[in-house]
């Protein structure tokens, strides 16, 4: 059986603004330093990623380590053949997902995915954005059989010095209730640089921030 020659990775939560989109980015600029194929797909409403590289031409120029391509995601169909033709692509795939799971154009990007990233942080709100997130995948994997993706549960914005022992006594009940959908993966430290984030490489600030949960989740996925 011929092996499959890319691997697709959706980075979505139900909640915008946990840092799905400056992960993205970030995990693709590490890729291409680490010379692998990659590519963004970005189908966000807000579309970060794709501003982020016009702005970043013109501090770094043309030579663009990857490419960046713009999609709507709100026509199941056109979802549907872009997940096709993203299968036909070499290397690594990342799809930047929508802060909604609402669009009913979202379920072929589940459906299709290797992978799916979840970033979410430490407050009431993300928690349980997330844990409506893990309802409605596992819906998707009634309804669809072949969805194969799995799940990479990633903390972000994470400051270790926050939080009572209560609060983290809840942060770690929820950690345990999410590592039954998934893999939780090291956590992506807090750091102000994150709004300083570049399509074109990964500022060291940056680098300490999310190297361990990149190098786990890569590992995870090329093992």
């Amino acid at each position: 059986m011929k092996s499959k020659k890319n691997k697709i990775i959706v980075f979505a939560n139900q909640k915008g603004g946990v840092g799905k989109s400056t992960l993205c980015i970030l995990l693709a600029d590490y890729l291409a330093y680490w010379k692998k194929d990659v590519c963004i797909i970005d189908t966000d409403l807000q579309q970060s990623a794709t501003l982020q590289r016009e702005q970043d031409r013109q501090t770094f120029g043309e030579d663009e380590p990857y490419s960046i391509q713009s999609f709507e995601v709100s026509d199941p169909k056109t979802m549907q053949m872009l997940m096709e033709n993203a299968q036909s692509q070499n290397g690594f795939v990342l799809f930047d997902a929508p802060g909604t799971i609402k669009d009913d154009g979202l379920a072929p990007m589940f459906v299709y995915a290797d992978y799916i990233i979840c970033p979410y942080e430490y407050e009431p709100k993300s928690l349980t954005s997330t844990r409506t997130f893990i309802q409605v995948i596992n819906r998707l994997r009634q309804l669809n059989p072949q969805m194969k993706a799995q799940i990479f549960f990633v903390p972000n914005k994470v400051d270790a010095r926050m939080g009572t022992h209560e609060e983290q006594e809840l942060w770690k009940q929820m950690d345990d209730e999410f590592s039954q959908s998934g893999i939780i993966a090291p956590p992506v430290g807090y750091r102000a640089q994150m709004k300083r984030v570049n399509t074109y490489n990964v500022p060291l600030p940056l680098k300490h921030a999310v190297y361990e949960s990149f190098r786990f989740v890569v590992k995870s996925i090329l093992r």
